[in-house]
């Protein structure tokens, strides 16, 4: 009985469903404002991966189609194996869709514009398929009902599970897209749930202003979800296939209690010890609460990354992105945001026993005098935006 009440935290961090006031949907306005940035960026990476001769801007424009699509799909083997090629792209961490399905169809509608001049019969029954990942217990009613009714480019499918595992056949997949994701852990790391351990957390519910061992314990959960992460990846997709990431992170110099998001969480977990002091929750779930979320440097990532071994770095930029205070400007959008997202990881953990509404009631008082919304143009929060290409297997070898 006990094996089966226990849940992992893979499945308690989807966020809210639905379209409702509170849902991810409607207040995922921060992560949408990004989706226009992004897009220049995903066309300049298909077009330019490969070297192309200069002769002239047809001929040029031609070339790079080629050499582009040759980065992601043997095409000889394509159109041997099959007269009817599929071109697989998937959204790892896709939530209830309607910033997912924006990112999967720029990716197509890109494709679809390359690959559109060259006369190769391939290319005339090419189809496509958009696969949507997340947890079981996201929303996937919500995101198909969002999926435009007169979509003809693409055939649509979920993988539900977790991204840090294998989720697709092996060599199937060429294009791989996660945005705001990659940054959730697996797990909080367990040290820091060891009253016994250097790492305890104690009543803090994140990294931010703890101890050094606590905040390395993070780094290194992060550092091995990175590598189950990108090993899963190496294993489904096609050789050259490319990986997009968009993670939020924090400049290297920067001490965490400066992003503005690690302060909030902060803030939130203060409103929990506060609601714990009044007896009106358990001071010991407090304890063994913590958010499996980290914001890494790109030092760390690039690390990952080289250790993991299956991927060369194309790309990783820092993106010009509007300014949180900006986005949201008000209380009870920051309150939005931020319940939006948590809600049913605070549910799971605390039961009956939490009333969400005076928690987040608490939480907005305390962001009112808070110094990143009192003052947010001194709070550094950045997001990286990450390209990868699939080493060929006799690489890997």
């Amino acid at each position: 009985m006990e094996e089966e009440r226990k849940i992992s935290i893979a499945e308690l961090v989807a966020v809210n469903e639905g379209n409702g006031p509170y849902s991810y949907a409607q207040n995922s306005s921060y992560q949408k404002g990004l989706i226009a940035r992004i897009k220049m960026n995903i066309v300049e990476v298909i077009t330019v991966y490969c070297p192309i001769v200069q002769k002239g801007v047809a001929v040029a424009a031609m070339d790079i189609i080629k050499e582009a699509l040759l980065t992601t799909l043997d095409l000889n083997d394509l159109s041997l194996s099959s007269s009817n090629p599929i071109i697989r792209i998937a959204d790892f961490g896709c939530s209830t869709g309607l910033n997912s399905i924006q990112a999967i169809e720029t990716i197509i509608k890109c494709l679809l514009d390359l690959i559109k001049p060259i006369k190769q019969p391939q290319f005339g029954a090419l189809e496509f398929q958009a696969i949507f990942n997340d947890l079981p217990t996201n929303d996937f009613n919500t995101l198909f009902a969002n999926l435009p009714p007169e979509r003809q480019q693409y055939f649509a499918l979920a993988a539900p599970g977790s991204f840090h595992s294998r989720l697709l056949p092996s060599t199937s997949l060429h294009f791989a897209y996660s945005s705001f994701t990659i940054h959730f852990l697996s797990q909080p790391p367990q040290e820091i749930l060891d009253e016994s351990s250097r790492a305890w957390n104690g009543e803090r519910i994140h990294y931010v202003s703890s101890a050094a061992e606590v905040i390395g314990a993070y780094s290194a959960q992060f550092g091995r979800d990175m590598d189950a992460f990108l090993s899963a990846r190496a294993e489904e997709m096609v050789g050259g296939g490319l990986v997009f990431i968009v993670v939020p992170g924090e400049p290297d110099l920067v001490h965490d209690s400066q992003t503005t998001i690690g302060s909030e969480i902060e803030l939130l977990g203060s409103c929990l010890v506060d609601m714990a002091n009044k007896g009106i929750i358990s001071k010991a779930k407090v304890e063994s609460f913590n958010v499996p979320i980290y914001f890494l440097s790109e030092e760390e990532l690039k690390g990952a990354i080289d250790r993991n071994g299956f991927f060369y770095i194309e790309r990783i930029q820092t993106l010009d992105h509007p300014k949180m205070h900006v986005t949201f400007s008000t209380l009870e959008s920051r309150s939005l945001y931020l319940r939006a997202a948590f809600e049913g990881l605070l549910r799971r953990h605390f039961g009956d026993e939490l009333i969400v509404d005076d928690l987040f009631h608490k939480y907005s008082l305390k962001v009112a005098e808070s110094p990143f919304f009192l003052n947010p143009e001194s709070h550094e929060t950045i997001t990286f935006f990450v390209v990868l290409k699939r080493k060929m297997y006799e690489e890997n070898l």
